[in-house]
């Protein structure tokens, strides 16, 4: 009795917390109330650490990566295009921001339920909030009833040889991984004889991650102890998981651990043609995982793996020699590489029933942006589900320079965002694109200083905008027939820079595509 009044009283907070507290992905789950501080994201205490499927953590700051949780709450405002929310899209789990909640936890929406309560939580499309007690047996039951089908991945490991993006497309996918298939193809359906909107790049196939693990027994052997240990199944042994993976890990990047060297001479090869025409050496790069498990139609691992720098130049500005080179490249190889074991990619895996022993790493090469005018995400879709915007529209979330990230928003910083309603009879029609700016970022031209006001200088201008919808609507009905033929609500989830590193002036450039995933 005394929880069914208690349901019916948080039921009624809940009514007057939602015009404050917003519904960002509704859903239902059931799991045990996780109270982190801004303090426990940040340092990724133990308490972050042991967050699993059966949580639902309430962050003091937002996340630079959510494992897989039953569903999340924010004390930091989130934009539609944060980490946050696009994972628990793609995953389907409820989502809710108390940014704006008066009182905070103190609201009675929670003051009832102290940190590790069980709790059944229901986030309505209407933006209703039901908050009730329940079980731990509740929620390992509702977990287990969510369960999907089997995951087959395919690999193709006969291709031996680095290759350069422009003899690839979307059917290379088998061999280097969807990213840089969709790099490559990218680039097929955009860049041409006048203008390069996606950088050159190279793909390191699938074999070499194989090779990788062939050639050093620790590593193939501490791959199978963890394949074949029950307890690495269990949901709850968060800590357990983790020491296995983060040994193999230490395996995978430690100096000892073999690389090929013909890998690294084809690289340097490669590398050691592209240089700075201002100082004569060689360009950063950047390697960027591409595995067999990611940029899938049905599921994006987007944020899973990891991507690391090649810098062919010392701190001091000078060149490496070819020693510090390889000594460099197979550094960076290794944390690429090792990144396929991270606990954050082994849960999500293990909760869209991915196949662990099937996963392969490529490895997607392109020329590294070092001090972008702008940065942002672009989808081919109305994420805002705005009712003024009826055709096919795009919309853009950007940032100026590189200090703050429209994925991981820092509290108090606020990304342009912009709605544009395209024709769907003539959608590369530039003229007909009806532009509509949402929100102006609040961060001063020098890209670093938060301002109490918004910049009303926008992040990129009307031009730019209008240059990078045709871009994306290009990209669209590229990929359109190739990944989603069948789907009629298709859209694609794209990442953009503006740069003017290689032009003398500020210009558009894609660097990632995949589908979007709502």
């Amino acid at each position: 009795m005394k929880n069914i009044v208690l349901s019916i009283l948080i039921t009624v907070a809940a009514s007057f917390a939602g015009a404050q507290a917003k519904v960002m992905n509704a859903g239902e789950a059931f799991g045990q109330l996780v109270y982190l501080t801004a303090e426990d994201v940040t340092s990724e205490s133990p308490k972050y650490k042991a967050v699993s499927a059966l949580s639902i953590p309430v962050f003091g700051e937002l996340p630079l990566d959510m494992s897989v949780t039953a569903g999340a709450i924010t004390l930091k405002q989130q934009t539609l295009l944060s980490h946050v929310q696009l994972k628990s899209r793609a995953r389907r789990t409820p989502n809710l921001d108390i940014s704006a909640l008066e009182g905070g936890l103190s609201n009675p929406l929670f003051a009832s339920y102290p940190d590790g309560s069980w709790v059944h939580m229901v986030l309505g499309d209407d933006g209703s909030i039901l908050l009730e007690p329940s079980t731990e047996a509740a929620a390992v039951q509702y977990y287990n009833s969510k369960k999907l089908d089997p995951v087959t991945l395919r690999s193709d490991l006969t291709a031996n040889h680095v290759f350069a993006a422009a003899d690839l497309g979307s059917g290379d996918a088998i061999r280097v991984g969807s990213k840089a298939a969709n790099y490559a193809e990218l680039a097929k359906a955009l860049n041409s004889a006048d203008r390069t909107v996606v950088r050159p790049g190279f793909a390191i196939p699938f074999y070499f991650y194989q090779e990788f693990v062939d050639t050093n027994p620790k590593i193939k052997a501490a791959i199978a102890s963890i394949l074949k240990d029950p307890l690495m199944t269990k949901v709850a042994k968060v800590s357990y998981r983790e020491t296995k993976l983060a040994a193999l890990r230490d395996l995978m990047n430690s100096e000892e651990a073999v690389v090929s060297e013909t890998l690294i001479d084809e690289l340097l090869a490669r590398f050691e043609t592209i240089r700075d025409p201002k100082t004569g050496f060689p360009r950063k790069m950047k390697l960027r995982s591409s595995t067999n498990s990611e940029d899938l139609p049905n599921f994006n691992g987007a944020g899973l793996y990891d991507s690391d720098g090649y810098n062919p130049v010392t701190k001091k500005g000078k060149e490496r020699s070819i020693e510090e080179k390889r000594a460099a490249l197979k550094k960076t190889l290794r944390t690429v590489w090792a990144s396929v074991w991270n606990l954050r990619a082994f849960d999500e895996r293990a909760y869209f029933r991915i196949p662990h022993s099937e996963v392969k790493m490529g490895i997607q090469v392109n020329l590294s942006f070092q001090n972008e005018d702008a940065d942002g995400v672009v989808v081919t879709k109305n994420v805002p589900r705005d009712a003024n915007c009826i055709g096919r529209c795009v919309y853009i979330e950007v940032q100026r320079g590189n200090e703050y990230s429209v994925a991981n928003p820092v509290a108090g910083v606020k990304p342009q965002k912009v709605l544009i309603d395209v024709d769907d009879q003539d959608p590369t029609n530039v003229s007909l694109y009806k532009v509509n700016v949402m929100q102006n970022s609040n961060i001063a031209d020098d890209t670093k200083t938060i301002l109490a006001e918004d910049n009303p200088n926008p992040v990129i201008t009307l031009e730019e905008i209008k240059d990078l919808t045709l871009q994306v609507m290009k990209a669209h009905l590229h990929f359109k027939p190739i990944l989603g033929d069948k789907n009629d609500d298709f859209a694609l989830d794209l990442e953009f820079k503006v740069d003017r590193e290689d032009t003398a002036a500020r210009q558009v450039y894609l660097k990632q595509a995949r589908p979007y995933l709502d």
